[in-house]
C-alpha cells in the first residue's frame, strides 16, 4: 500500500493508507511538511539498520464498523484518561524475557487507535462517521496518536499559540480549548505581528539546548470571527466544519517562514480569560503560574515520568527569562482586533 512520508522535528513520519481519501486527508493537512508519496518498498526501506533515525508509523484503514469497545481494548488494559468522548487506555505487556511494553488505545467512538510507542507503530481503525468531519480525524484523532509517539522520542507537545512580536520577540498564548488562543493569535496578526501557530508546539533537546518548535498545519477560525473581521476577507479557506474553517494563516500573516525555525527561548507567556469587560487589560503573573498552565495544558504530560522531567527541563530552560501575564480579554477586541496589541504591549511596558 502507498504512503505519505514526511518529517516532523527531525522524526521521519509515515502514514500508510489504503483509502485514497485519508491519503488525500492526511496529504493536505500535513501540506507544510511536503509529504511525498512513497511505495510500500520505498517506505519499508526507512526501517534498514543503518538508519539513524527509525520513523514512527501510523497506519489507517477504513472499516464499514468498528469493532466493539470489548474487541478492541484488552480486558487488562486501564482506563488513564477520559476526556469527553475520548478515552485511552494503557496495557502493560510483561515479556520474561524482556522488558515489560506498554501499548495504548484510543476509543473515538467514530474512530480508534492502538498505539505502541516503544515499536514506533500506530494502527487506526477510520468509520465512514468519522469522515463526516475528516479535518476533526486528522487535527484531534489521529494528532493524539502521532503526539504519543513523539513524546516516546522525546519531543512534547505544548498546547499554546506563538506569535513573533514586531520586536522579534516570542511570545506564547496558552489557555485550554475555546479559551481564546486562535482568536488573540488572529487579532496579533492583523496587528502586524507573524503568528506561528495557533494550537501547538513541540519542545525538545538539542545537542543538550532546549528548543521550541511549531506543529505547522491550517488555523482553525471561527466563522464569527471570519464574518466580523474585514482584515480576513482574502484569507484562503480550504475546508469548514462545525462552526470552524481551516485557513492558510500561515501565508496571509507571513509567519510561514518562522514557522520553520527553531526557537531557544521564550520572551513572554500570556493566559487569556475572556471576560464581559468593555475593555481589556493584563496584569502580571509569576513565571511559576505560566509554566504550570503550560504543563497542565500539555497531552501526556504526566506519562512517563522520565519524559516529563525531561519536557519539564526543557520548558523552565526556554522560559528562564520570560515575562509572564494574563490578558483579561474584553468586548474591545472584537470591535477592533489590534487592541490586543495595544493592550499588552501598554502592560508589559508598565510592569
Amino acid at each position: 500500500m502507498p504512503a505519505l512520508q514526511l518529517a516532523i522535528s527531525g522524526i521521519p513520519v509515515i502514514i500508510p493508507a489504503r483509502s485514497p481519501r485519508l491519503a488525500r486527508l492526511f496529504a493536505d493537512y500535513f501540506r507544510y511538511y511536503q509529504p511525498e508519496i512513497v511505495t510500500p518498498a520505498e517506505w519499508q526501506r526507512s526501517f534498514q539498520p543503518e538508519r539513524e533515525l527509525d520513523p514512527v508509523v501510523i497506519e489507517l484503514k477504513m472499516r464499514r464498523e468498528l469493532p466493539s469497545r470489548e474487541n478492541l481494548i484488552p480486558p487488562g488494559a486501564e482506563l488513564f484518561s477520559q476526556t469527553g468522548v475520548v478515552g485511552l487506555w494503557r496495557e502493560r505487556i510483561e515479556d520474561h524475557n524482556a522488558e515489560p511494553r506498554e501499548r495504548f488505545y484510543f476509543d473515538l467512538k467514530v474512530a480508534a487507535f492502538r498505539v505502541d510507542p516503544q515499536s514506533n507503530r500506530a494502527t487506526g481503525l477510520v468509520s465512514p462517521e468519522a469522515m463526516e468531519y475528516p479535518h476533526i480525524l486528522a487535527n484531534t484523532y489521529t494528532l493524539f496518536a502521532l503526539l504519543l509517539l513523539l513524546r516516546w522520542r522525546g519531543r512534547y507537545h505544548l498546547h499554546a499559540a506563538a506569535v513573533v512580536s514586531p520586536r522579534d520577540e516570542l511570545w506564547l498564548i496558552c489557555g485550554s480549548q475555546r479559551s481564546g488562543k486562535t482568536s488573540l493569535t488572529t487579532a496579533l496578526g492583523i496587528a502586524g505581528w507573524r503568528p506561528i501557530s495557533d494550537d501547538s508546539l513541540l519542545v525538545s533537546f538539542d545537542e543538550g539546548e532546549p528548543r521550541l518548535a511549531a506543529i505547522k498545519k491550517y488555523f482553525h477560525l471561527g466563522d464569527e470571527l471570519l464574518k466580523r473581521w474585514r482584515e480576513l476577507d482574502g484569507i484562503a479557506r480550504h475546508h469548514h466544519y462545525l462552526d470552524r474553517a481551516c485557513v492558510d494563516g500561515l501565508e496571509f500573516f507571513g509567519g510561514a517562514a518562522l514557522a520553520d525555525k527553531q526557537f531557544a527561548k521564550i520572551d513572554r507567556i500570556v493566559l487569556p480569560e475572556i471576560t464581559k469587560e468593555e475593555t481589556s487589560r493584563v496584569e502580571p503573573i509569576p513565571r511559576s503560574e505560566a509554566l504550570l498552565r503550560l504543563a497542565q495544558q500539555s497531552m501526556f504530560f504526566q506519562l512517563w515520568p522520565q519524559r516529563t522531567q525531561e519536557q519539564w527541563r526543557a520548558l523552565t530552560g526556554l522560559a528562564a527569562e520570560s515575562l509572564c501575564y494574563r490578558l483579561f480579554a474584553g468586548r474591545d477586541i472584537l470591535d477592533d482586533p489590534r487592541n490586543v496589541a495595544r493592550t499588552i504591549e501598554t502592560g508589559a511596558s508598565r510592569n
